[in-house]
């Protein structure tokens, strides 16, 4: 015997699928917003492009500035140069202008303990040398006899501007048939001493 169902069949959940119709509308929500993510890159990269510029203008600021100090110190290490060798030059005309006037003083000197010692000797006397450093006189020389070297160094004792008049050697010699007598002496002239003195006040 044939039976006909002629109720409308029920739907049957075929191994547990989803419907067709609810998976459509997942994947609808599920889709990615372009224009968002197209929006946010832009403005990522624009802050990132924003920043590079910003940095990179601050960077060439301080690479102007760096330059310009450079400059500023090769112009002053320049001056400062000039400045010691201005120094240099100042301390050389002084040393100068000191050994000037040291060659007048002692001119000076020079002057009066020739003209005390020319004025000092006697007749029968010659110099063959003098030499006179700090206050010290330095004298060789010939006579015909020692008591004429004697009288030689009274007067010199005599002037009152020659001291410590001292005879270092006395050697006879003869020349041409005479007796010469060749002697060194030495002396200290006062007045260099006092002017030193009066210089250090």
């Amino acid at each position: 015997m044939i039976k006909v169902n002629l109720l409308k069949p029920e739907k049957k959940d075929v191994g547990g699928m989803p419907d067709i119709g609810a998976y459509g509308e997942e994947t609808k929500e599920s889709k990615i917003n372009v224009p968002v993510i197209i929006l946010s890159a832009a403005i990522t990269i624009g802050l990132i492009g924003y920043f590079y510029f910003t940095q990179s203008s601050e960077i060439n600021s301080k690479q102007k500035e760096v330059e310009e100090k450079k400059i500023e110190k090769k112009r002053l290490d320049a001056v400062l140069n000039e400045l010691r060798d201005l120094e240099k030059t100042k301390a050389e005309l002084e040393r100068k202008i000191n050994i000037i006037k040291e060659l007048k003083s002692k001119q000076k000197h020079t002057v009066i303990v020739m003209d005390l010692i020319s004025k000092s000797l006697p007749d029968w006397v010659w110099l063959t040398k003098m030499s006179f450093s700090g206050g010290k006189i330095n004298l060789t020389g010939k006579a015909l006899s020692n008591n004429l070297i004697s009288d030689f160094i009274n007067n010199l004792n005599g002037t009152n501007k020659i001291t410590n008049v001292d005879l270092k050697s006395s050697v006879k010699k003869r020349v041409g048939g005479e007796e010469i007598y060749h002697f060194t002496i030495t002396g200290y002239y006062i007045g260099y001493r006092v002017n030193k003195n009066k210089k250090r006040r």
